[in-house]
């Protein structure tokens, strides 16, 4: 960048030396004419400078902004690892209080049907008896 800036100044010391024409007065001319010369090189050298003062700034603030951009997205990633580790363990929690419950509900479920057997068998059981109690007082 500084390299194009000189370049672009001396190109334009050359075109305007080159293009320059000398006054009509003999006894000053050189010297005003080198004056002049010398005060648009001057001010050429001020804009210059001026231009690369705020690139420089400018560098600064994109250099910043691009450093804290890097520092928010390691914090999102670490914001990333940490949901998909609370993700991961929830599911594992998840599946492991499912198991739990369906292991609970086999286990009634067979509790029932064994009390549903028992019950059915005392049922017929007094059944039987009552019938027995029934024939023997009709006998």
């Amino acid at each position: 960048m500084r390299l194009h800036r000189t370049c672009i100044f001396l190109f334009m010391n050359i075109v305007l030396v080159t293009s320059a024409r000398e006054p009509s007065c003999p006894a000053c001319s050189r010297y005003d004419f080198e004056e002049r010369l010398l005060e648009r090189v001057l001010r050429n050298k001020l804009v210059i400078e001026t231009m690369l003062k705020e690139t420089r700034e400018t560098n600064i603030k994109v250099e910043s902004a691009i450093k804290l951009m890097h520092e928010d997205r390691g914090k999102l990633a670490d914001s990333l690892n940490g949901l998909e580790k609370s993700n991961t363990e929830m599911d594992t929690e998840m599946k492991g209080k499912l198991q739990g419950a369906l292991k609970n509900m086999s286990d009634s479920l067979a509790f029932v049907e064994h009390l549903q057997e028992e019950m059915g068998t005392k049922l017929d059981n007094t059944i039987k008896t009552v019938m027995t109690n029934i024939s023997d007082a009709l006998a």
